[in-house]
């Protein structure tokens, strides 16, 4: 079935078949998949405690699910080398936020580093869409996945066991043991396609990726919530999300809250 989106001109076609389904989707299962991305983010904004939903960082934060799942879906469904960046520096830029909170900077600290983040950022938008420099971009973007690997793994078990230190701990290994699992998908997917014939393993990326970014998140508000001297509890709403409750707030941060 002819296409109505070819020629394609992104870098990468994945194991799905192409236009199985319509020609006017390239891959319908991938797109359609991606757009629950864009509604984890929405609801994972709403749960958020008050006292650190309105925080800009963090609303960038889950604000950037909506943009990767609109930008994944428009990317699978059309296969071109716009909505492929659509997709993709999302992810680098949403990283560089993730880098933001992580380091919780001090005032004196926060325009500088945000102004070095957004340099960086600005950067990488460079170097993928003027110049398509493929290679370096995705050595960039890998260089600072492994960063925010280790940095929280320090900031989670190091130090001494205070009253966020277990939900700090559990959501590192749910976040890095789901998207890890993810990841190995994502490399057979596009490694064995062959061998798999019409597989479907892209699908399951979307949902570990999403999943292991959800749970990351979380772990930078319950950082945030530590170093603020909040207590923070998980919970599941609705038995199927994710999310944190403030559990005993500092009369400064109760006060911002209110």
């Amino acid at each position: 079935m002819k296409g109505y989106w070819e020629p394609h001109t992104s870098s990468i076609d994945f194991c799905e078949e192409n236009y199985r389904f319509t020609p006017y989707v390239a891959e319908l299962l991938n797109s359609i998949t991606s757009l629950p991305i864009a509604a984890v983010g929405i609801w994972a904004w709403v749960l958020t405690p008050p006292v650190f939903r309105s925080r800009l960082r963090f609303v960038l934060c889950w604000m950037a699910f909506v943009s990767i799942g609109l930008g994944s879906a428009a990317f699978h469904a059309t296969l071109r080398r716009p909505t492929q960046a659509l997709d993709e520096v999302p992810m680098v830029l949403a990283n560089l936020v993730f880098v933001f909170c992580l380091n919780t900077p001090k005032r004196e600290w926060t325009v500088r580093l945000a102004l070095l983040l957004g340099l960086a950022g600005a950067l990488l938008v460079v170097v993928y869409v003027v110049y398509e420099f493929y290679a370096v971009f995705f050595i960039m973007y890998g260089a600072v996945v492994v960063y925010l690997f280790i940095h929280s793994a320090v900031a989670a078990f190091s130090g001494t066991d205070g009253p966020n230190t277990s939900v700090m701990r559990w959501l590192w290994k749910a976040g890095s043991g789901t998207y890890a699992l993810g990841f190995c998908l994502w490399v057979t997917d596009n490694l064995a396609c062959s061998q798999l014939g019409v597989g479907h393993l892209h699908i399951a990326w979307h949902g570990f990726a999403c999943a292991g970014t959800m749970f990351f998140v979380l772990l930078l508000v319950a950082i945030t919530a530590d170093k603020d001297g909040v207590v923070v509890a998980r919970r599941l709403h609705c038995g199927v999300m994710p999310h944190l409750v403030v559990a005993i707030c500092s009369p400064a941060e109760a006060k911002k809250a209110s």
